[in-house]
């Protein structure tokens, strides 16, 4: 059986990278949803927005004496001399964008045409650290022609779907 074999450079899903305003994005999809916000700016809709946004989903953090001691320790440096204790990097979260809407609402927001099993994974930890901001995931419906909530997104496909099967 053959197999394929992934060239270092490529991602677990094939996406074209795409620049837009001197900005690369990871796929065509994100690119879109920055022309997409860029209009809605210009609107009025939102005051503002920045890409590549980074949230901290565990700082780091070393073992001693079976003991996990994260970075704001007080003793963190003193402690990490002191043991020669390995530093375990934290755990980043990048994602496309935070806006900030004309009623000042913000919203923390990733573009996804799929959600691998890694997402998911950051997006409960996301959750679970910020629970105070509103993170959403967006797709591109193309049957509506309208950025919709993922969640949203599944349920059309799905009634698409359905309806589809009983003609």
């Amino acid at each position: 059986m053959a197999r394929y074999k992934r060239k270092k450079s490529e991602g677990k899903i094939a996406h074209k990278k795409t620049t837009i305003d001197g900005i690369t994005f990871d796929s065509k999809m994100e690119s879109d949803y920055y022309v997409y916000l860029k209009a809605e700016q210009k609107a009025g809709r939102i005051l503002k927005f920045e890409t590549q946004p980074e949230f901290v989903l565990q700082e780091r953090f070393i073992i001693v004496e079976g003991k996990s001691i994260p970075d704001s320790h007080p003793d963190f440096d003193k402690l990490k001399r002191k043991h020669k204790a390995p530093i375990n990097r934290a755990i980043k979260y990048i994602a496309d964008f935070l806006v900030i809407y004309a009623d000042k609402s913000v919203k923390v927001i990733d573009v996804k045409g799929i959600k691998t099993a890694d997402f998911k994974i950051k997006e409960k930890m996301f959750n679970f650290k910020y629970p105070d901001m509103n993170f959403e995931c967006v797709i591109w419906d193309g049957p509506s022609k309208a950025w919709l909530e993922y969640s949203e997104y599944e349920k059309a496909k799905k009634a698409r779907k359905k309806a589809k099967s009983k003609k």
